[in-house]
């Protein structure tokens, strides 16, 4: 090995074979099948297959800096580049930022068994819930969904801040011994503590209607399902979970449709999809989920001397938003589809055209 590869080591060769580096962006780990660069006076590490992409770019720099007429984008010199910049800076308002805090972090594959767990303020994984994570991914462990690990680096060793769920299915699978890591320093528990809260609260989860259409991208089988009975009885799925933001015609209730499949059939769920849309055609289906369950309720199970097909006709003799009436202030799924459901049992029965 090189002297001066030698000299920007940070630490031994591990037992994997992989090292530290100091490169020019940052503690690097140097991995098999890595190569380690260094042109001006900087050092950078990365796969064999991008070395000559970098070799290039880092070429082209070294050719900025000797040639002040080196284009350095469409149409523009780096003079004129220069002028630009020097001219907007003048006046302009573009905010300033505050230095970022900490130290740059290192990616690095850290052994499982390094790994360790701070209960003083790690949320815990013993419960139900947690264990059935665990469970589904190291059953359906794949590397493409395996981010890196935000891991502290103390003196007395590293400690995850932000993916325990992960780290676990790793230890229960007993066949990956290493992880890729974020390994950054800490000024001690409280500071990791306060990573992890702020990590947790920033994290903006993916809401429900953007799983379903990315499900259906996937091809998944049962978005597909929910996705063509939909369409079949004339409606949509919508893109917003927010109901001032739907559109007439628009089903924001996939989960209630995939329950409905599942306890009742698909045959149940398009009828009761269909009924929706010609009862309500052009309103906002406000509360539709509701309506939707209860219409399966009476499908299946209909009342002594209750006339299925009325149940266009009861149902749009008024608009859903007098509908959505019955379910204010209940709460839960069931306990508003039964509420809805005795509001439309009851309605038929002050129909005069009902069939006895």
């Amino acid at each position: 090995m090189p002297d001066w590869i030698v000299d920007a080591m940070n630490g031994p060769v591990a037992a994997n074979g992989t090292f530290l580096v100091n490169a020019t962006l940052g503690r690097q780990r140097v991995h098999r099948g890595n190569v380690v660069v260094e042109q001006l006076g900087q050092i950078y590490t990365c796969p064999l297959s991008g070395a000559q992409s970098l070799i290039r770019q880092n070429d082209m720099v070294k050719s900025v800096a000797s040639d002040p007429k080196m284009i350095v984008g469409p149409g523009k010199s780096i003079r004129s580049s220069a002028r630009q910049k020097t001219k907007g800076a003048a006046g302009s308002n573009r905010r300033r930022y505050p230095a970022a805090r900490g130290a740059p972090p290192s990616i690095e594959w850290v052994n499982v068994g390094d790994l360790l767990v701070d209960d003083g303020y790690q949320r815990s994984i013993d419960t139900a819930p947690s264990r059935r994570l665990i469970s589904s991914i190291a059953s359906h462990w794949d590397w493409r969904l395996c981010m890196p690990l935000a891991v502290s680096r103390r003196e007395s060793g590293k400690y995850d801040i932000d993916g325990q769920h992960r780290l676990a299915a790793a230890k229960l699978r007993g066949d990956l011994p290493h992880l890729p890591c974020c390994v950054g320093t800490y000024a001690g528990a409280a500071d990791e503590a306060g990573m992890f809260v702020a990590a947790n609260r920033a994290r903006r989860a993916i809401n429900r209607l953007d799983d379903f259409h990315a499900a259906i991208v996937a091809q998944d089988e049962d978005a597909l399902e929910v996705n063509r009975i939909v369409n079949e009885a004339g409606l949509t799925v919508s893109r917003k979970t927010g109901a001032l933001a739907w559109c007439p015609g628009e089903v924001a209730f996939t989960s209630s449709v995939q329950h409905v499949i599942a306890r009742h059939g698909e045959e149940v769920a398009s009828t009761a999809l269909t009924i929706l849309a010609q009862a309500f055609q052009g309103q906002i289906l406000s509360n539709g989920a509701s309506v939707f369950r209860s219409v399966a309720r009476i499908l299946t199970n209909p009342p002594t001397g209750f006339d299925i097909s009325q149940l266009v006709t009861i149902l749009s003799a008024q608009p859903l938003t007098a509908w959505s009436a019955h379910v204010q202030g209940v709460l839960g799924a069931d306990a508003r589809s039964m509420a809805m459901y005795r509001a439309i049992v009851v309605t038929c029965e002050q129909q005069p055209t009902r069939l006895q």
